[in-house]
């Protein structure tokens, strides 16, 4: 089975980071929805089932609601910072002389963007009157996993060769001299008779 190559998980990490940013201007937060007159007929049970579904429902289809540029005072400027510091070490793991720490701060990064989204989809601002999630908060989930899982293969992927020669660490193999056999001396104590 084949993966993903360094670069091309380098260029998942960019178009995620640049995903996440678009998901901050998508609704992320909306009040609790009111049914309708319409909705609410005679004999039908609203349960605690048909709640959810009908919430989930409205998670991923209504474009209605706070975009997260507003419903955060701070949250939206640390993922911003985070965005850049993760665009930037990935780009220095290409660079030889800086592959290893840009690694380290790329995961740290990358990981932090995914902790935030996923305390913000669980904490709600309730005191504000936004109780449902909507498509932003999603997005941002699933980008930042992506970039999650890219740094990780970064991290745990060897360092790329450096194109100047071994470095004084490596020691080059050397192949020992090719011998043949007219090289080999004869024997000792072997009678070598000439052919008649």
């Amino acid at each position: 089975m084949r993966t993903i190559g360094f670069r091309s998980n380098v260029l998942f990490i960019v178009a995620a980071a640049v995903g996440l940013l678009a998901s901050l201007g998508r609704p992320w937060y909306a009040p609790a929805a009111t049914l309708t007159p319409e909705e609410v007929r005679i004999g039908d049970v609203h349960g605690p089932v048909e709640s959810f579904f009908l919430r989930l429902a409205r998670e991923f289809t209504t474009e209605t609601g706070t975009t997260g540029w507003h419903a955060f005072s701070t949250t939206d400027t640390i993922l911003c910072a985070l965005v850049g510091v993760a665009v930037v070490s990935a780009f220095g793991a290409l660079w030889p002389g800086l592959e290893q720490p840009s690694r380290e701060i790329l995961r740290l990064a990358t990981f932090g963007m995914l902790g935030i989204v996923v305390v913000k989809l669980a904490n709600t601002p309730d005191a504000a009157g936004l109780v449902e999630r909507r498509q932003g908060a999603w997005i941002a989930l699933g980008v930042t996993g992506i970039m999650a899982s890219s740094a990780s293969q970064l991290y745990s992927a060897p360092f790329a060769r450096r194109k100047s020669g071994p470095s004084l660490n490596e020691n080059p193999i050397v192949a020992p001299p090719r011998t043949h056999v007219f090289d080999h001396p004869a024997p000792t104590g072997a009678s070598q008779s000439e052919p008649t």
